[in-house]
Parts: C-alpha cells; sequence; structure tokens
C-alpha cells in the first residue's frame, strides 16, 4: 500500500474516538465487519472491551461478535462467513504453512495463560517444586481434558508432556471437552487432568484442582507468545483498508483502557462471563494485565515460539518449520495509531 494512502487512512479516523460516542464524521462514514471467537474466556477481554465500550462504533465500525468454537471459528472467517477470527498463533502458522493464507493485524495476548490443573487423589504425593520433568511424567497412563483436536491447547499439553520423555498419543488419553465440563469432569473423576485457561483454571483450583504445570511460569521459553490474535483472510485487507484500520485502532484504545482502567476492564468481564464466578475473574486480571501487551503490535519472536510449541507437541513436523513469518502478520495497521516501538 502506498504511504500517501496510509496517511488518508489515519486522517480519516483519528480523533473519531470518543469513548462509545461517535463523531458526525464517524457515523457518516459507518461501516459493519464481524468476528468469530472460539471460547468464552477473559483472555479475549479487549475484543470486550472495545465492543462494550463504544470504541469501534466511535470510529464508524459496527463489529457483529459470533461464538463459534473451536477451530470453527477460523474456518467460518476462511469461508468468508464472517471477515476476522480470534484464534492462536500456532494456528496462524500452520494455516499458511498448509496453505489456508491469513494475515494477523493485532496481538491480542502475549503470553500462554494456561495452566495444567489436576484432581489430588490422581497424583498422590504429588510435589508442585519438583523438576517440571518430573511432575509431567506423572502425566502417563492418565486422562486429560482438552477443548477441542488440533487446538494450541492440545499443543501445550503435548508440549508438557514431552518434557518428561511422553507422547500424548500413546502415553495419554485426551477428553475432547469444554472447560466448564472439563472441571465437572474432574471433580467426579472421569478425567485427571485438564489445560483451562483464565478464569477457568482459578475455578478448578477453587474447587480443590491442583497445578501441575503452568504455560506461564513454567515454560520461560515460550515468552514472549502469539497467544492470541485477531486474523483474517491475507486478501481482506487490500480491498478493506478502512475496516482493518478501524478494527486495529479499536484494539489499539481497547488495550491503554485495560491498562488504565483495570477494574472498569473487569466489569466488562463480568458482564460477558455472568457463568463466571467473580473471584475467579478477580483472581486472573493480574495475569491478564501482565499477558496483554500495552499495544497490540506482534514480535517475530513470538512466531518462533509458537512454532516451536507444535514441533514439540508433534502438530508440525521439523522440514515445516520456518524461519521467516514473513506474510503471516502485518503491525501496520496498529503503527498507524499506537505509539512507535521502542
Amino acid at each position: 500500500m502506498r504511504p500517501i494512502r496510509f496517511a488518508a487512512i489515519a486522517a480519516m479516523l483519528g480523533g473519531a474516538l470518543a469513548l462509545g460516542h461517535a463523531t458526525p464524521a464517524a457515523a457518516a462514514s459507518m461501516e459493519s465487519t464481524s468476528i468469530a471467537l472460539p471460547a468464552q474466556t477473559i483472555i479475549f477481554l479487549p475484543v470486550y472491551v472495545a465492543e462494550d465500550k463504544g470504541l469501534w462504533k466511535g470510529l464508524g465500525l459496527n463489529v457483529t461478535l459470533h461464538d463459534i468454537t473451536g477451530i470453527g471459528s477460523t474456518n467460518a472467517m476462511l469461508g468468508g462467513s464472517v471477515d476476522f477470527a480470534v484464534q492462536s498463533g500456532e494456528s496462524l502458522i500452520r494455516g499458511n504453512i498448509r496453505g489456508r493464507h491469513m494475515l494477523g493485524i493485532a496481538l491480542m495476548a502475549d503470553g500462554e495463560a494456561f495452566e495444567l490443573d489436576a484432581r489430588a487423589p490422581s497424583f498422590p504425593g504429588f510435589d508442585r517444586s519438583a523438576p517440571l520433568a518430573k511432575r509431567m511424567a506423572a502425566l502417563k497412563g492418565k486422562k486429560i481434558g482438552v477443548d477441542a483436536p488440533n487446538t494450541v491447547v492440545e499443543a501445550l499439553v503435548r508440549f508438557f508432556a514431552a518434557k518428561a520423555g511422553l507422547s500424548a498419543t500413546t502415553d495419554m488419553t485426551l477428553v475432547y471437552m469444554q472447560p466448564t465440563e472439563a472441571i465437572a469432569a474432574l471433580k467426579s473423576g472421569s478425567i485427571d487432568a485438564a489445560m483451562l485457561n483464565f478464569p477457568w483454571n482459578e475455578t478448578a483450583q477453587r474447587e480443590g484442582a491442583i497445578v501441575l504445570g503452568s504455560g506461564l511460569t513454567d515454560l520461560p521459553e515460550l515468552t514472549p507468545a502469539i497467544a492470541t490474535t485477531t486474523t483474517t483472510r491475507s486478501d481482506f485487507c487490500n480491498s478493506h483498508e478502512s475496516i482493518c484500520g478501524k478494527l486495529a485502532h479499536g484494539y489499539v484504545e481497547a488495550h491503554k483502557f485495560i491498562h488504565e482502567h483495570p477494574a472498569q476492564a473487569l466489569q466488562i468481564a463480568e458482564k460477558r462471563m455472568p457463568n463466571a464466578n467473580l473471584s475467579d475473574l478477580q483472581k486472573s486480571m493480574p495475569l491478564i494485565l501482565a499477558t496483554t501487551p500495552l499495544v497490540p503490535r506482534y514480535q517475530p519472536a513470538g512466531f518462533a515460539h509458537a512454532q516451536q510449541i507444535m514441533v514439540v507437541g508433534g502438530m508440525m513436523r521439523k522440514d515445516e518449520m520456518r524461519t521467516s513469518f514473513t506474510g503471516m502478520f502485518t503491525n501496520k495497521y496498529v503503527d498507524m495509531f499506537a505509539p512507535p516501538s521502542k
């Protein structure tokens, strides 16, 4: 895209934001778009804030949110049913490598905010201070809950298992279920452990689960990550530059709002997740703040880390590995409205 054209878009969008109140100029140029969300989680807080605070509407963009579980959200975006999908960096990379061409335009989370939670009776004598490999060795022969096949959740289980030389395919049984179902299954004893994101991990622990491993504290080699990204078809922004610019601008403002007004952001999360326990959401907020970048800008190192998860976890072949991720993401729309990177 020519620089002069970007300047024109920035000039059109700049100043339109008024925390929920569209300016006359924004209202006159109102556009519509759609985003598919694969789950209900506080990790998607930037989406909830941008929508509920009217940030996108203030920029002249009506955004319709669709709940489409798991990989179905990405399929809906690729099929054209929706314009954007919230997904993991792992899905973005693997899709591009295997011919499903996509472009990330905003990074929403840069840390793998997942924990492997377990029912204590399944792991007698468990020592949380033991080396990670020893802790993960206890997974042998166990039933582990994950949300769906071929997701980052499954990839992380495989990555943890590999720390002890175990295979998630032959040394344990993976059971596919959503977080609330997994928590109930932990209590009943029908599964032994589950990989859960926030706030569901807090719920499981409040109901008696123990933490076997944390993606944030036990896997420092994966930080920074491309944990959550908003993605579109590779050619969408070429013909919809204004929509991509407005969407990214809304994320820039949402990330700023979350860090400057965490209490209000928490209220939005509570509204969006009425079935979640308030204390669990409250306990999740510090880590959500830590993994929500001040600016939704991609770091190339995060893509290398996401690729590592898939290769070690058996979700990608070594001969598919890339040394460059050019064309899979862009920071140009975020950079139109965000402070310069340092």
